[in-house]
């Protein structure tokens, strides 16, 4: 038999209090259009600035272009005007010499060439192209680095104090590029296949035949 305060205990317990309903509030045939109307208004707006961006950004590239293909005729010009140096890459003998306007021979530098015999045919060949191109960019490269693949990351240094750098467009069509006379961070590791395609100099030599060329400078290569 059950006491009389067991089941008085049992009904003084508190019955679950029931959840409020909170319902939302259904919108009208015009606040659905005009909440479709302001997204519609706002991608619209997005894709405008998106585009204005773009515009702007293609005139800024376009415009830099322009100056420095005018620097460039500018500086050629110059050159043109001055006594005329060229330079001459014999790859066989792992030499750079420095010719005057009557292709006598002024200066004479050790260099470093691709890894790979033969002529360049595409980016990463590590190959050292050969033919006829001009110098298009003189550029300080002190602070430039660049990682060899060899596990010790970004070396500071790598190309020496300028890059002398060579056009090679009418040639390679875009497939390769970034071709140059630069200096480097092995100084011991001279007349001998170790570069990427780039003829490295030694950088006090770099640095005497930065005075010589200008963009416009004859640079032929041969084997």
């Amino acid at each position: 038999m059950f006491s009389v305060a067991a089941i008085t205990g049992c009904t003084n317990e508190e019955k679950p209090k029931e959840k409020t309903k909170i319902t939302e509030a259904k919108k009208t045939p015009e606040q659905v259009a005009a909440e479709k109307k302001a997204k519609e208004e706002a991608e619209q707006k997005a894709r405008a600035e998106a585009e204005k961006k773009a515009k702007e950004a293609a005139g800024k590239a376009k415009k830099e272009a322009e100056e420095k293909a005018k620097k460039e005729q500018t500086l050629i010009k110059q050159n043109a005007d001055q006594k005329k140096y060229s330079v001459y890459i014999k790859k066989s003998a792992f030499t750079l010499y420095l010719l005057d306007d009557k292709n006598n021979v002024i200066k004479s530098y050790d260099c470093t060439i691709g890894k790979n015999p033969g002529q360049k045919q595409k980016r990463g060949d590590m190959k050292t192209p050969t033919g006829t191109f001009y110098v298009d960019e003189i550029d300080d490269a002190s602070g430039w680095t660049h990682d060899f693949g060899d596990g010790k990351g970004e070396i500071k240094g790598a190309y020496g104090p300028w890059f002398i750098s060579i056009n090679t467009d009418e040639m390679s069509k875009g497939a390769w590029g970034g071709i140059g006379i630069h200096g480097t961070h092995k100084p011991d590791v001279m007349r001998a296949r170790d570069s990427e395609g780039c003829i490295r100099l030694q950088n006090q030599n770099v640095n005497e035949l930065k005075q010589y060329v200008r963009v416009g400078t004859k640079v032929v290569i041969e084997e």
